[in-house]
């Protein structure tokens, strides 16, 4: 059963979805009325649903689409000022709960060696990657499976950014 809410792959990830949000967005590619609606739902900057996403991916009217690059790029720059950012993640352990068929670590994998990096490794890894530029860490935190309990992690992003110079020592 679909439900966008769940942490489990199967529920929130659906064939059935994709495919209706898909004729959906087909469906409604012309729709001035509803694009306007998404475009000031939009505005709001307090997010869109995978639907209206998919109708605005669509949208065929030129004018329309202008006006969503230009609101793309005006919420960017809300965000992010007038830089380019990009977001490295840093795997601790390649450990899942989940059972995604597109990805190489989903718990029925048995064929890999399962790792857990320690503080030290961690430690060592956000130093190089936030040495190589400007970037700003971030964990991806909902493939924990290794049974470890939550309190033996830390935010490495937090702990190190902006203290490179600590490669030195």
């Amino acid at each position: 059963m679909y439900n966008p809410e769940s942490l489990k792959a199967e529920e929130f990830i659906s064939h059935e979805e994709i495919l209706s949000t898909l004729e959906y967005a087909e469906a409604n590619k012309n729709n001035i009325a509803l694009i306007d609606e998404i475009l000031d739902k939009a505005k709001l900057r307090q997010g869109l649903s995978h639907r209206e996403a998919s109708v605005l991916l669509a949208c065929e009217p030129a004018d329309k689409n202008a006006e969503i690059c230009a609101l793309a790029e005006q919420i960017k720059k809300d965000f992010y000022g007038n830089r380019i950012v990009l977001f490295a993640p840093l795997y601790l352990s390649n450990y899942c709960v989940n059972g995604c068929v597109y990805c190489p670590y989903h718990a029925k994998n048995k064929h890999i060696a399962r790792k857990k990096m320690t503080q030290e490794e961690v430690r060592r890894e956000v130093i190089v990657h936030l040495g190589r530029s400007r970037l700003r860490g971030g964990l991806p935190g909902k493939h924990r499976g290794d049974g470890q309990p939550d309190e033996d992690r830390c935010d490495p992003a937090e702990r190190f950014h902006g203290r490179q110079d600590r490669a030195a020592q």
